[in-house]
């Protein structure tokens, strides 16, 4: 082996300080400084959970109160019978009352069991009126409780077109509500 130029020498000598330093940072010095990053990550993340839980926790008070609210008006928002049944039959006995009250002719009543969830009613009925009763009957239901759901509503006004007029119409609707099972003793 031959000696090494002293130009030579330097130029190994630094490109060994290269790699040793290359390899210190390497090995040593960056995961210490990633390690303090993905703590400093976690640690920004624990503290924008914890103010996050913090706000939903102060929040409680407030939701206690909307579900004892809840609780206060339910009857509000369903008709309470022994059993569906008979909350199908209150409804129907309502439906048949504002159309009778409205002057309208009730044609047909029936109950809807197609995609009816557990704890609700529908019925559908077939009437006939002019629009005037049908405001009327629909404005009562939307302001007497219980509050019902008008699922479809359907108008045929078929002697329009041959009177020339506004007559009686064909009207179909289906309406729902909840039923709140009472506990007969």
């Amino acid at each position: 082996m031959r000696q090494l130029a002293p130009r030579e020498s330097r130029m190994v000598a630094v490109g060994i300080l290269v790699a040793a330093i290359a390899g210190g940072w390497l090995l040593l010095v960056n995961p210490v400084v990633e390690g303090f990053s993905d703590r400093a990550n976690a640690r920004q993340t624990l503290l924008e959970t914890y103010a996050r839980n913090q706000r939903i926790l102060s929040g409680i008070s407030a939701w206690q109160a909307g579900i004892e609210e809840q609780h206060r008006t339910a009857g509000q928002f369903a008709i309470t019978a022994p059993t569906e049944a008979l909350a199908a039959e209150q409804l129907k006995n309502r439906l048949s009352g504002m159309t009778s009250d409205a002057g309208g002719t009730l044609t047909a009543i029936q109950d809807v069991e197609d995609g009816v969830p557990s704890g609700f009613v529908r019925v559908r009925v077939d009437v006939q009126m002019t629009l005037g009763q049908l405001y009327k009957t629909l404005t009562r239901l939307e302001s007497e409780e219980p509050y019902v759901v008008v699922e479809s509503l359907s108008v045929v006004a078929d002697r329009a077109l041959q009177t020339g007029h506004l007559g009686p119409m064909a009207v179909r609707m289906e309406v729902s509500t909840a039923v709140r099972i009472s506990q007969s003793s």
